[in-house]
């Protein structure tokens, strides 16, 4: 494991948090819209492989492809500063298909957290800020107390809260289904990040682009020969954030 100073890395992280923005009246914000191209991004690991996998889609309409590959993790896995370990791999995946032409994206979706995380900073706002683009963090577990859960009716959702303060939502996506935690990462206010989740849709209860995405990663990590569903992009560059991660 490499030589780090914990203390250093929170204020660092603390740091980047403070970089966040979250747009309240006035400023603007990026709300959801019909056809807004979105990235939904996930990750699995092998080792110290991180098969990261992308799908991209036009929120209300159809997906543009999904795609997987395989990049280097070079952070170890340490609770609470998950965002340094998955975020160069996802940047890389990012960068690569910035590379091959495709256009750049309206929002990120990231099975993670955003805001939602004990010191509100979350890999969706670690991304958020690498690529200055709106973001945000849908995840199935939890990494901070919630009050309470919604009811299960397609839409409902309670705060999550950190010091006080409301930092995501406990949605229900589906009738009668499980809910998850969404959260902003950048560039887009709490309710526009809970109704772009409920636009990206789906039956089940997490929603279609981050399902792609994560059975892309998971059938890559498996050595899985690609078929109509996913393309295989090999072996995948490292891309270095604008800020120093050390």
């Amino acid at each position: 494991m490499l030589n780090i100073d914990l203390d250093a890395l929170e204020a660092r992280q603390q740091h980047l948090a403070d970089l966040v923005l979250v747009p309240t009246p006035p400023l603007q914000a990026w709300t959801p819209r019909p056809g807004a191209l979105v990235l939904a991004l996930d990750i699995q690991y092998v080792g110290d492989d991180a098969h990261v996998s992308a799908d991209l889609h036009h929120l209300g309409g159809d997906t543009v492809g999904t795609f997987a590959g395989v990049t280097p993790a070079s952070f170890p896995y340490l609770p609470g500063f998950f965002c340094f370990r998955e975020g160069p791999p996802l940047l890389a995946l990012a960068a690569h298909l910035a590379r091959e032409g495709f256009p750049r994206p309206d929002v990120l979706i990231i099975d993670g957290h955003g805001l939602a995380h004990p010191r509100r900073f979350g890999v969706a706002c670690w991304m958020g800020l690498a690529l200055d683009t709106p973001a945000i963090g849908c995840a199935k577990e939890t990494l901070v107390r919630f009050s309470q859960k919604p009811p299960l009716v397609r839409g409902a959702w309670t705060p999550v809260e950190v010091d006080g303060q409301t930092v995501g939502a406990v949605l229900c996506p589906q009738d009668g289904v499980k809910p998850i935690f969404v959260s902003p990462g950048h560039r887009v206010g709490l309710l526009d990040a809970v109704d772009a989740v409920l636009a990206l849709g789906g039956e089940f209860r997490v929603p279609d682009p981050i399902r792609r995405a994560d059975q892309a990663a998971r059938a890559h990590s498996r050595g899985e020969t690609p078929g109509a569903s996913w393309t295989d992009l090999g072996l995948i560059p490292p891309a270095e954030p604008p800020w120093d991660t050390r």
